[in-house]
């Protein structure tokens, strides 16, 4: 069996009972920005879902940068 999937293999054949952190969608604006949740209130930007690449150069939107709740 073949699967095509874009999701990390992590993912797709993650143990029920182990426990990870889930990534949370973000909007700003057209921008969806994918984060885990962080102690402190605090949000790591995982992953960009956007179609303009200009957003991708967005210094404020790299991967592994933190954003605060406010």
């Amino acid at each position: 069996m073949i699967l095509y999937t874009i999701y990390p293999l992590e993912m797709v054949f993650e143990d029920e009972n182990e426990e990870q952190p889930r990534d949370v969608e973000i909007k700003a604006g057209l921008v969806s920005l994918m984060c885990q949740s962080m102690p402190g209130g605090e949000m790591k930007i995982t992953r960009i879902i956007s179609t303009n690449p200009q957003d991708y150069l967005n210094p404020e939107w790299q991967p592994g940068k933190t954003l605060v709740r406010r």
